[in-house]
Protein backbone atom coordinates (compact mmCIF):
# COMPACT_ATOMS: atom_id res chain seq x y z
CA UNK A 1 0.00 0.00 0.00
CA UNK A 2 2.27 2.46 0.85
CA UNK A 3 4.88 1.25 -2.74
CA UNK A 4 1.19 2.82 -4.44
CA UNK A 5 0.83 5.62 -2.27
CA UNK A 6 4.84 6.98 -3.05
CA UNK A 7 4.40 6.36 -6.84
CA UNK A 8 0.67 8.15 -6.99
CA UNK A 9 2.14 11.74 -4.60
CA UNK A 10 5.76 11.04 -7.19
CA UNK A 11 3.25 11.11 -10.25
CA UNK A 12 1.20 13.88 -8.57
CA UNK A 13 4.69 16.28 -7.74
CA UNK A 14 5.73 15.84 -11.79
CA UNK A 15 2.23 16.89 -13.19
CA UNK A 16 2.45 20.04 -10.76
CA UNK A 17 5.56 20.62 -11.95
CA UNK A 18 5.08 20.54 -15.61
CA UNK A 19 1.41 22.60 -15.05
CA UNK A 20 4.26 25.34 -13.43
CA UNK A 21 6.66 25.44 -15.88
CA UNK A 22 3.95 25.96 -18.65
CA UNK A 23 2.03 28.65 -16.99
CA UNK A 24 5.17 30.33 -16.19
CA UNK A 25 6.18 30.03 -19.90
CA UNK A 26 2.87 31.32 -20.95
CA UNK A 27 3.52 34.29 -18.40
CA UNK A 28 6.62 35.21 -19.72
CA UNK A 29 5.90 34.90 -23.59
CA UNK A 30 2.36 37.38 -22.58
CA UNK A 31 4.37 39.68 -20.83
CA UNK A 32 6.40 40.26 -23.59
CA UNK A 33 4.04 40.88 -26.24
CA UNK A 34 2.37 43.19 -24.08
CA UNK A 35 5.45 44.89 -23.60
CA UNK A 36 6.26 45.36 -27.14
CA UNK A 37 2.67 46.12 -27.93
CA UNK A 38 2.53 49.00 -25.37
CA UNK A 39 6.18 50.26 -26.73
CA UNK A 40 4.70 49.97 -30.39
CA UNK A 41 1.26 51.99 -30.03
CA UNK A 42 3.05 55.12 -27.34
CA UNK A 43 6.36 55.07 -28.85
CA UNK A 44 5.67 54.61 -32.62
CA UNK A 45 1.94 54.85 -33.09
CA UNK A 46 1.94 51.69 -34.67
CA UNK A 47 3.95 52.94 -37.64
CA UNK A 48 7.27 51.88 -38.47
CA UNK A 49 9.91 53.83 -41.02
CA UNK A 50 13.08 51.36 -42.31
CA UNK A 51 15.44 52.55 -39.87
CA UNK A 52 13.11 52.00 -36.57
CA UNK A 53 12.19 48.15 -37.94
CA UNK A 54 15.50 47.89 -37.92
CA UNK A 55 16.60 48.98 -34.56
CA UNK A 56 13.84 47.06 -32.87
CA UNK A 57 14.95 43.85 -34.78
CA UNK A 58 18.40 44.42 -33.37
CA UNK A 59 16.83 44.84 -29.79
CA UNK A 60 14.53 42.14 -30.06
CA UNK A 61 15.34 38.91 -32.78
CA UNK A 62 15.59 36.03 -31.11
CA UNK A 63 18.65 34.84 -33.17
CA UNK A 64 20.23 37.80 -31.78
CA UNK A 65 19.95 37.45 -28.56
CA UNK A 66 21.08 34.12 -28.46
CA UNK A 67 24.23 35.28 -30.36
CA UNK A 68 24.77 37.51 -28.08
CA UNK A 69 24.31 34.98 -24.73
CA UNK A 70 26.78 32.54 -27.02
CA UNK A 71 29.35 35.83 -26.74
CA UNK A 72 28.88 36.11 -22.87
CA UNK A 73 29.21 32.58 -23.02
CA UNK A 74 32.90 32.71 -24.49
CA UNK A 75 33.77 35.43 -22.19
CA UNK A 76 32.87 33.91 -19.06
CA UNK A 77 34.88 30.22 -20.73
CA UNK A 78 38.22 33.05 -21.21
CA UNK A 79 37.56 33.92 -17.30
CA UNK A 80 37.29 29.64 -16.54
CA UNK A 81 40.38 29.10 -18.16
CA UNK A 82 42.50 31.78 -16.60
CA UNK A 83 41.18 30.82 -12.99
CA UNK A 84 43.00 27.24 -14.04
CA UNK A 85 46.24 29.86 -13.22
CA UNK A 86 45.35 31.22 -10.18
CA UNK A 87 45.31 29.44 -6.61
CA UNK A 88 43.02 26.36 -5.57
CA UNK A 89 42.44 26.33 -2.47
CA UNK A 90 40.34 24.08 -0.44
CA UNK A 91 38.96 22.89 2.72
CA UNK A 92 38.51 19.06 3.94
CA UNK A 93 37.04 18.55 6.88
CA UNK A 94 36.31 14.90 8.02
CA UNK A 95 34.58 13.25 11.27
CA UNK A 96 35.11 9.53 12.06
CA UNK A 97 33.08 6.81 14.31
CA UNK A 98 34.84 3.82 15.40
CA UNK A 99 32.78 0.95 15.98
CA UNK A 100 35.06 -1.44 16.53
CA UNK A 101 37.87 -0.43 18.60
CA UNK A 102 41.23 -1.50 16.73
CA UNK A 103 44.07 -2.60 18.83
CA UNK A 104 47.44 -3.75 17.94
CA UNK A 105 48.79 -7.13 19.76
CA UNK A 106 52.14 -6.34 20.90
CA UNK A 107 54.24 -9.36 22.45
CA UNK A 108 55.28 -9.12 26.21
CA UNK A 109 55.81 -12.68 26.82
CA UNK A 110 59.40 -12.05 26.06
CA UNK A 111 59.16 -9.43 29.14
CA UNK A 112 58.12 -12.02 31.77
CA UNK A 113 54.24 -11.32 31.24
CA UNK A 114 51.67 -13.92 30.90
CA UNK A 115 49.79 -12.71 27.91
CA UNK A 116 50.47 -9.86 25.07
CA UNK A 117 49.85 -6.58 25.71
CA UNK A 118 46.60 -5.18 23.63
CA UNK A 119 47.52 -1.29 22.45
CA UNK A 120 44.88 0.90 21.31
CA UNK A 121 44.95 2.22 17.42
CA UNK A 122 42.83 4.82 17.04
CA UNK A 123 40.06 6.60 19.23
CA UNK A 124 36.25 5.46 19.47
CA UNK A 125 35.98 9.06 17.35
CA UNK A 126 37.25 11.58 15.94
CA UNK A 127 37.71 14.53 13.43
CA UNK A 128 40.24 15.90 10.86
CA UNK A 129 39.97 18.96 8.21
CA UNK A 130 42.82 20.32 6.53
CA UNK A 131 43.43 23.64 4.31
CA UNK A 132 44.76 22.91 0.79
CA UNK A 133 46.18 25.14 -1.36
CA UNK A 134 48.21 24.81 -4.66
CA UNK A 135 49.28 27.18 -7.82
CA UNK A 136 50.89 25.66 -11.02
CA UNK A 137 54.54 27.30 -11.08
CA UNK A 138 54.96 25.50 -14.94
CA UNK A 139 52.40 24.10 -16.82
CA UNK A 140 52.63 25.43 -20.11
CA UNK A 141 50.00 23.90 -21.38
CA UNK A 142 47.10 26.59 -19.62
CA UNK A 143 48.58 29.41 -20.85
CA UNK A 144 48.11 28.71 -24.24
CA UNK A 145 44.97 27.18 -23.15
CA UNK A 146 44.16 30.92 -22.11
CA UNK A 147 45.29 32.51 -25.29
CA UNK A 148 42.86 29.92 -27.38
CA UNK A 149 40.18 31.13 -25.23
CA UNK A 150 40.28 34.30 -25.77
CA UNK A 151 40.82 34.16 -29.26
CA UNK A 152 37.63 31.96 -29.34
CA UNK A 153 35.98 35.21 -27.37
CA UNK A 154 37.23 37.10 -30.22
CA UNK A 155 35.85 35.19 -32.59
CA UNK A 156 32.58 34.97 -31.08
CA UNK A 157 32.00 38.61 -31.16
CA UNK A 158 32.73 38.67 -34.59
CA UNK A 159 30.52 35.82 -35.29
CA UNK A 160 27.44 38.14 -33.30
CA UNK A 161 28.68 41.28 -35.35
CA UNK A 162 28.27 39.37 -38.64
CA UNK A 163 24.45 38.07 -37.42
CA UNK A 164 23.51 41.60 -37.04
CA UNK A 165 24.52 42.35 -40.05
CA UNK A 166 23.11 39.41 -41.60
CA UNK A 167 19.45 39.75 -39.66
CA UNK A 168 19.89 44.02 -40.65
CA UNK A 169 20.02 42.35 -44.39
CA UNK A 170 17.12 40.20 -44.20
CA UNK A 171 14.80 42.59 -42.57
CA UNK A 172 15.86 45.16 -44.77
CA UNK A 173 14.85 42.19 -47.88
CA UNK A 174 11.59 42.00 -46.07
CA UNK A 175 10.83 45.52 -45.66
CA UNK A 176 11.58 45.78 -49.30
CA UNK A 177 9.38 42.95 -50.52
CA UNK A 178 6.10 43.54 -48.69
CA UNK A 179 6.60 47.31 -49.66
CA UNK A 180 7.50 45.84 -53.26
CA UNK A 181 3.85 43.81 -53.42
CA UNK A 182 2.39 46.36 -51.66
CA UNK A 183 3.17 48.53 -55.29
CA UNK A 184 1.90 45.72 -57.53
CA UNK A 185 -1.09 45.96 -55.63
CA UNK A 186 -2.47 49.39 -57.43
CA UNK A 187 -1.14 48.26 -60.86
CA UNK A 188 -3.05 44.73 -60.10
CA UNK A 189 -6.19 46.64 -58.70
CA UNK A 190 -6.13 48.75 -62.47
CA UNK A 191 -5.77 45.56 -64.30
CA UNK A 192 -8.73 43.99 -62.43
CA UNK A 193 -10.65 46.95 -63.27
CA UNK A 194 -10.24 46.61 -66.86
CA UNK A 195 -10.40 43.63 -67.42
CA UNK A 196 -14.32 44.05 -65.86
CA UNK A 197 -14.72 47.24 -68.41
CA UNK A 198 -13.66 44.67 -70.47
CA UNK A 199 -15.92 41.82 -69.48
CA UNK A 200 -18.59 44.37 -69.37
CA UNK A 201 -18.79 45.74 -72.75
CA UNK A 202 -18.74 41.72 -74.14
CA UNK A 203 -21.74 41.04 -72.14
CA UNK A 204 -23.62 43.90 -74.06
CA UNK A 205 -21.63 42.67 -77.39
CA UNK A 206 -23.17 39.24 -76.64
CA UNK A 207 -26.56 40.79 -75.62
CA UNK A 208 -26.75 42.44 -79.37
CA UNK A 209 -24.97 39.15 -80.54
CA UNK A 210 -22.17 40.82 -81.95
CA UNK A 211 -19.85 38.37 -80.26
CA UNK A 212 -20.31 34.39 -79.81
CA UNK A 213 -21.07 32.85 -76.54
CA UNK A 214 -17.32 31.52 -76.14
CA UNK A 215 -15.65 34.90 -76.72
CA UNK A 216 -17.95 36.18 -73.44
CA UNK A 217 -16.64 33.27 -71.40
CA UNK A 218 -12.73 34.23 -72.63
CA UNK A 219 -13.81 37.61 -71.51
CA UNK A 220 -15.05 36.55 -68.24
CA UNK A 221 -12.15 34.12 -67.88
CA UNK A 222 -9.78 36.97 -68.01
CA UNK A 223 -11.30 39.02 -65.26
CA UNK A 224 -11.78 35.75 -63.08
CA UNK A 225 -7.68 35.33 -63.89
CA UNK A 226 -6.98 39.65 -62.92
CA UNK A 227 -9.34 38.98 -59.30
CA UNK A 228 -7.20 35.96 -59.08
CA UNK A 229 -4.02 37.78 -59.56
CA UNK A 230 -5.18 40.77 -57.19
CA UNK A 231 -5.91 38.00 -54.25
CA UNK A 232 -2.68 36.30 -54.63
CA UNK A 233 -1.12 39.77 -54.32
CA UNK A 234 -3.20 40.18 -50.65
CA UNK A 235 -2.01 36.43 -49.20
CA UNK A 236 1.55 37.16 -50.29
CA UNK A 237 1.59 40.66 -48.52
CA UNK A 238 0.16 39.08 -45.40
CA UNK A 239 3.10 36.62 -45.29
CA UNK A 240 5.59 39.38 -46.12
CA UNK A 241 3.72 41.04 -42.74
CA UNK A 242 3.64 37.20 -40.98
CA UNK A 243 7.87 37.41 -42.04
CA UNK A 244 9.35 40.58 -41.05
CA UNK A 245 7.12 40.82 -38.00
CA UNK A 246 8.55 37.57 -36.82
CA UNK A 247 11.90 38.73 -37.42
CA UNK A 248 11.00 41.60 -35.24
CA UNK A 249 9.52 39.32 -32.63
CA UNK A 250 6.10 41.38 -32.93
CA UNK A 251 2.76 39.36 -31.58
CA UNK A 252 0.60 38.55 -35.47
CA UNK A 253 -2.18 40.17 -33.98
CA UNK A 254 -0.19 43.99 -33.92
CA UNK A 255 -1.35 45.99 -36.96
CA UNK A 256 1.70 47.83 -38.22
CA UNK A 257 2.36 50.26 -40.90
CA UNK A 258 5.31 50.25 -42.91
CA UNK A 259 6.16 53.89 -44.60
CA UNK A 260 7.58 53.70 -47.79
CA UNK A 261 11.81 55.08 -48.36
CA UNK A 262 13.08 57.64 -49.94
CA UNK A 263 15.11 57.50 -52.75
CA UNK A 264 18.41 58.20 -52.76
CA UNK A 265 21.89 56.82 -54.90
CA UNK A 266 24.97 56.33 -52.92
CA UNK A 267 28.31 57.42 -54.25
CA UNK A 268 29.80 53.98 -54.91
CA UNK A 269 33.71 53.58 -54.51
CA UNK A 270 36.45 51.54 -56.56
CA UNK A 271 36.63 47.95 -56.43
CA UNK A 272 39.96 48.30 -55.32
CA UNK A 273 38.86 50.23 -52.42
CA UNK A 274 36.53 48.50 -51.21
CA UNK A 275 38.87 45.26 -51.28
CA UNK A 276 41.04 47.18 -48.56
CA UNK A 277 38.13 47.77 -46.55
CA UNK A 278 36.97 44.39 -46.56
CA UNK A 279 40.23 42.80 -45.68
CA UNK A 280 40.33 45.41 -42.63
CA UNK A 281 36.66 45.05 -41.54
CA UNK A 282 35.14 41.73 -42.81
CA UNK A 283 34.00 39.17 -40.12
CA UNK A 284 34.43 36.24 -42.06
CA UNK A 285 38.35 37.26 -42.70
CA UNK A 286 39.27 38.43 -39.33
CA UNK A 287 37.66 34.69 -38.61
CA UNK A 288 39.72 32.45 -40.44
CA UNK A 289 42.84 34.47 -39.48
CA UNK A 290 42.20 33.96 -35.76
CA UNK A 291 41.34 30.52 -36.42
CA UNK A 292 44.64 29.75 -37.54
CA UNK A 293 46.02 31.81 -34.60
CA UNK A 294 44.19 28.98 -32.29
CA UNK A 295 45.26 26.14 -34.09
CA UNK A 296 49.14 27.91 -33.68
CA UNK A 297 48.18 27.48 -29.82
CA UNK A 298 46.70 24.22 -29.88
CA UNK A 299 50.42 23.00 -31.52
CA UNK A 300 52.42 25.00 -29.34
CA UNK A 301 49.93 23.59 -26.56
CA UNK A 302 51.00 19.46 -28.16
CA UNK A 303 54.45 20.67 -27.84
CA UNK A 304 54.49 21.84 -24.07
CA UNK A 305 53.07 17.98 -23.25
CA UNK A 306 57.25 16.97 -23.68
CA UNK A 307 58.26 19.71 -21.22
CA UNK A 308 57.93 19.04 -17.17
CA UNK A 309 54.91 19.99 -15.03
CA UNK A 310 55.91 21.76 -11.88
CA UNK A 311 52.99 22.68 -9.22
CA UNK A 312 53.63 24.49 -6.00
CA UNK A 313 51.14 23.24 -2.97
CA UNK A 314 51.02 22.85 0.25
CA UNK A 315 48.31 22.16 3.57
CA UNK A 316 47.93 22.51 7.47
CA UNK A 317 46.11 19.64 9.00
CA UNK A 318 44.34 19.40 12.62
CA UNK A 319 42.98 16.54 14.58
CA UNK A 320 41.54 15.17 17.44
CA UNK A 321 43.43 11.67 17.53
CA UNK A 322 44.61 11.48 21.61
CA UNK A 323 46.87 8.88 20.28
CA UNK A 324 48.78 10.99 18.44
CA UNK A 325 51.45 13.38 20.51
CA UNK A 326 50.87 16.34 17.69
CA UNK A 327 47.07 17.93 17.02
CA UNK A 328 48.21 19.62 14.10
CA UNK A 329 51.22 19.91 11.13
CA UNK A 330 51.72 21.73 8.15
CA UNK A 331 53.29 20.63 4.64
CA UNK A 332 55.03 22.29 1.88
CA UNK A 333 55.19 20.48 -1.29
CA UNK A 334 56.74 21.04 -4.98
CA UNK A 335 55.16 18.43 -7.40
CA UNK A 336 56.86 17.80 -10.43
CA UNK A 337 56.24 15.36 -13.52
CA UNK A 338 57.53 14.85 -16.66
CA UNK A 339 56.29 13.11 -18.99
CA UNK A 340 58.40 9.74 -20.46
CA UNK A 341 56.21 7.31 -22.39
CA UNK A 342 52.28 7.31 -22.82
CA UNK A 343 52.01 5.08 -25.95
CA UNK A 344 52.65 7.66 -27.87
CA UNK A 345 49.64 9.93 -27.64
CA UNK A 346 51.41 13.20 -26.65
CA UNK A 347 53.23 12.11 -30.31
CA UNK A 348 50.36 11.94 -31.81
CA UNK A 349 48.72 14.95 -30.95
CA UNK A 350 52.08 17.04 -32.06
CA UNK A 351 51.16 15.45 -35.40
CA UNK A 352 47.60 16.13 -35.38
CA UNK A 353 48.29 19.31 -34.20
CA UNK A 354 50.30 20.24 -37.38
CA UNK A 355 47.84 18.85 -39.66
CA UNK A 356 44.64 21.09 -38.26
CA UNK A 357 47.46 23.92 -38.28
CA UNK A 358 47.66 23.15 -42.49
CA UNK A 359 43.66 22.85 -42.66
CA UNK A 360 43.24 26.34 -40.77
CA UNK A 361 46.07 27.94 -43.64
CA UNK A 362 44.52 26.76 -46.53
CA UNK A 363 40.99 27.70 -45.12
CA UNK A 364 42.50 31.57 -44.63
CA UNK A 365 44.01 31.30 -48.07
CA UNK A 366 40.60 30.11 -49.72
CA UNK A 367 38.65 32.72 -47.52
CA UNK A 368 40.83 35.37 -48.89
CA UNK A 369 39.84 34.57 -52.38
CA UNK A 370 36.44 34.07 -51.62
CA UNK A 371 36.21 37.61 -50.25
CA UNK A 372 37.62 39.03 -53.47
CA UNK A 373 35.12 36.72 -55.30
CA UNK A 374 31.98 38.35 -53.14
CA UNK A 375 33.76 41.80 -53.82
CA UNK A 376 34.01 41.89 -57.50
CA UNK A 377 30.45 40.22 -57.66
CA UNK A 378 28.83 42.24 -55.09
CA UNK A 379 30.24 45.48 -56.89
CA UNK A 380 29.25 44.22 -60.07
CA UNK A 381 25.80 43.53 -58.80
CA UNK A 382 25.68 47.10 -57.12
CA UNK A 383 26.33 48.64 -60.65
CA UNK A 384 23.91 46.77 -62.89
CA UNK A 385 20.89 47.49 -59.90
CA UNK A 386 22.17 51.37 -60.55
CA UNK A 387 21.62 51.13 -64.50
CA UNK A 388 18.13 49.26 -64.12
CA UNK A 389 16.92 51.84 -61.27
CA UNK A 390 18.25 54.81 -63.86
CA UNK A 391 15.98 52.86 -66.92
CA UNK A 392 13.15 52.42 -64.41
CA UNK A 393 13.14 56.10 -63.63
CA UNK A 394 13.19 57.08 -67.18
CA UNK A 395 10.24 54.37 -68.13
CA UNK A 396 8.16 55.99 -65.27
CA UNK A 397 8.66 59.45 -66.56
CA UNK A 398 7.75 57.88 -70.08
CA UNK A 399 4.52 56.32 -68.83
CA UNK A 400 3.59 59.09 -66.19
CA UNK A 401 3.16 61.62 -69.72
CA UNK A 402 1.41 58.35 -71.12
CA UNK A 403 -0.90 58.50 -68.48
CA UNK A 404 -1.78 62.03 -68.72
CA UNK A 405 -2.63 62.40 -72.46
CA UNK A 406 -4.89 58.99 -71.84
CA UNK A 407 -6.94 60.99 -69.15
CA UNK A 408 -6.82 64.13 -71.24
CA UNK A 409 -8.41 61.39 -74.04
CA UNK A 410 -10.53 59.81 -71.53
CA UNK A 411 -11.89 63.11 -70.23
CA UNK A 412 -12.50 64.15 -73.85
CA UNK A 413 -14.63 60.66 -74.62
CA UNK A 414 -11.53 59.97 -77.56
CA UNK A 415 -11.16 56.43 -75.45
CA UNK A 416 -13.19 54.45 -73.37
CA UNK A 417 -12.93 53.32 -70.10
CA UNK A 418 -10.84 50.24 -71.09
CA UNK A 419 -8.31 52.30 -72.78
CA UNK A 420 -8.50 54.04 -69.34
CA UNK A 421 -7.61 52.20 -67.07
CA UNK A 422 -5.28 49.88 -69.45
CA UNK A 423 -3.18 53.20 -69.37
CA UNK A 424 -3.61 53.34 -65.61
CA UNK A 425 -2.55 50.13 -65.39
CA UNK A 426 0.96 50.85 -67.35
CA UNK A 427 1.74 53.60 -65.22
CA UNK A 428 0.99 51.93 -61.92
CA UNK A 429 2.97 49.29 -63.43
CA UNK A 430 5.94 51.37 -64.19
CA UNK A 431 5.77 52.73 -60.80
CA UNK A 432 6.39 49.05 -59.15
CA UNK A 433 9.50 48.46 -61.49
CA UNK A 434 10.64 51.60 -60.27
CA UNK A 435 10.42 50.89 -56.46
CA UNK A 436 11.67 47.15 -57.23
CA UNK A 437 14.23 48.68 -59.06
CA UNK A 438 15.50 51.13 -56.58
CA UNK A 439 14.80 48.01 -53.75
CA UNK A 440 17.09 45.48 -55.86
CA UNK A 441 19.52 48.58 -55.79
CA UNK A 442 19.53 49.14 -51.64
CA UNK A 443 19.94 45.10 -51.57
CA UNK A 444 22.56 45.21 -53.62
CA UNK A 445 24.48 48.11 -51.75
CA UNK A 446 23.72 46.36 -48.49
CA UNK A 447 25.17 43.11 -49.69
CA UNK A 448 28.31 45.02 -50.93
CA UNK A 449 28.57 46.80 -47.22
CA UNK A 450 28.64 43.20 -45.59
CA UNK A 451 31.40 41.91 -47.80
CA UNK A 452 33.55 45.16 -46.56
CA UNK A 453 32.43 44.54 -43.15
CA UNK A 454 30.28 47.57 -42.55
CA UNK A 455 26.47 47.36 -41.55
CA UNK A 456 24.33 46.52 -44.83
CA UNK A 457 22.48 50.29 -43.80
CA UNK A 458 24.74 52.05 -41.53
CA UNK A 459 27.49 52.14 -44.01
CA UNK A 460 25.79 54.79 -46.60
CA UNK A 461 24.37 56.53 -43.91
CA UNK A 462 27.50 57.49 -41.73
CA UNK A 463 27.90 60.94 -43.10
CA UNK A 464 24.07 61.97 -43.26
CA UNK A 465 22.95 63.61 -40.71
CA UNK A 466 20.29 62.51 -38.33
CA UNK A 467 16.22 62.72 -38.66
CA UNK A 468 13.89 63.48 -36.31
CA UNK A 469 12.16 60.19 -36.31
CA UNK A 470 8.66 61.44 -35.56
CA UNK A 471 8.72 63.56 -38.26
CA UNK A 472 9.52 61.98 -40.69
CA UNK A 473 6.32 59.08 -39.68
CA UNK A 474 4.25 62.34 -39.85
CA UNK A 475 5.35 63.69 -43.03
CA UNK A 476 5.21 59.70 -44.88
CA UNK A 477 2.31 59.21 -43.20
CA UNK A 478 0.67 62.73 -44.41
CA UNK A 479 2.00 61.63 -48.16
CA UNK A 480 0.54 58.23 -47.59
Amino acid sequence: MIKYFVLFLSFALLNACSWKNSFSADTLVQKDQELIKTQLAEKYHNTLNLEQALALALERNLDLQTARLKQEIAQIDKQIAIGNLLPQVNILADYTKNYDRLHLGVPTKNIGLPVNLALPILDSSFYAYSLNAQIPVFVPSLWFLVSAKDKGADIQTLLTSLSEKLITLSVMSEYFYLLSLASEENALQNEKSAAEELCRQAEISLRTESILPWEFEEAKAYFLSKELALQQNKREQQVANFNILQSLHIPFDVQVNFLPLEKEIFVLPDVEDCILQALEHSEKWKISALSLQIQEDIKKSAVSEFLPKIVLGGSMLNFDNNLLLEDNASFLSVFGMLSIFNGFKTVNEYRKALRQEKIAEIELIKEYWTLLTEIYSAHNTVQNAQELFAVAETNLKAQLGKFKQKQSEYKHESIDLKDYYEALKEYHEAISFHEKAYFQYRLAVGTLAVSMGESPYQWYMKDKPAKDNSAQNKTETDKK
